[in-house]
């Protein structure tokens, strides 16, 4: 197996985790969990499709694969942090309970 398709399968795996998780959870934090799992697959699916057969990599997309790790790391803290405002407001991190909150 070569490691182009680890890569493939890695981050496919990964999206699907990610998707899985978005569908079914209920709890805010797990949902931001999922989606910092979905942009980690998307990012191992870039340098995947970045590297040549000789074994080298693009540097400008590793460049954007390290800059979209940083956003994903500020949206994750942004999405924690509402979480956490809304525990403390409502003493919930349930999303049925919270639409239910609405006009």
């Amino acid at each position: 197996m070569d490691v182009a398709s680890i890569g493939l399968t890695g981050g496919m795996l990964l999206i699907v985790l990610g998707l899985y998780c978005l569908a079914t959870k209920r709890n805010m934090i797990r949902l931001v969990l999922a989606a910092e799992i979905m942009t980690n697959g998307a990012i191992v699916l870039l340098v995947t499709f970045a590297a040549t057969p000789l074994g080298m990599v693009n540097p400008a997309i590793v460049a954007i694969a390290i800059l979209a790790i940083g956003i994903g790391g500020c949206v994750a803290a942004i999405g924690l942090a509402i979480a956490l405002q809304a525990f403390r407001h409502y003493k919930t991190l349930d999303v049925r309970e919270l639409k239910r909150l609405r006009w």
